[in-house]
């Protein structure tokens, strides 16, 4: 007989554990190093990235923890400029991965700006290209 409390971890951590072993596996194996970001919301810090094999066949992964004990999964394919955000979430009785959101991103990078804060990009190029066409400079 099972101890109590231990159901869940059970039902949903050892699964994720397995797509944790399985995401590695596919990406080269071997440690990762932590991935580098300090703006992430929240105060979320990614736990892990992928390392140069996984950079060379296209696929970055990474987690952050989400609020309690469900975290987020980011999965990135560069080569296909999309990405795929799954929440894990041990506590939830109807599953523990479900898709977030999901987007191809080529045509966002294509973009000038959007929905960003002033200084529009035109008046800091147009400020650089005044200041360079100043002679002495």
């Amino acid at each position: 007989m099972p101890a109590q409390g231990w159901s869940g971890v059970a039902r949903y951590g050892v699964p994720g554990v397995l797509l944790g072993l399985v995401l590695m596996g596919g990406l080269g194996g071997g440690p990762a190093p932590l991935a580098q970001a300090d703006n992430l919301p929240g105060g979320e810090r990614p736990r892990a990235a992928a390392g140069p094999a996984a950079e060379a066949s296209g696929t970055i992964a990474f987690t952050a923890n989400h609020g309690g004990m469900a975290q987020l999964l980011y999965i990135v394919d560069t080569r296909s400029h999309s990405f795929a955000i799954y929440r894990v979430d041990p506590t939830n009785p109807e599953g523990a991965v479900k898709l977030e959101a999901a987007r191809q991103y080529q045509w966002d990078l294509k973009l000038t700006e959007y929905n960003n804060q002033k200084p529009e990009v035109a008046s800091v190029e147009a400020s650089i290209k005044t200041t360079l066409g100043r002679p002495g400079r």
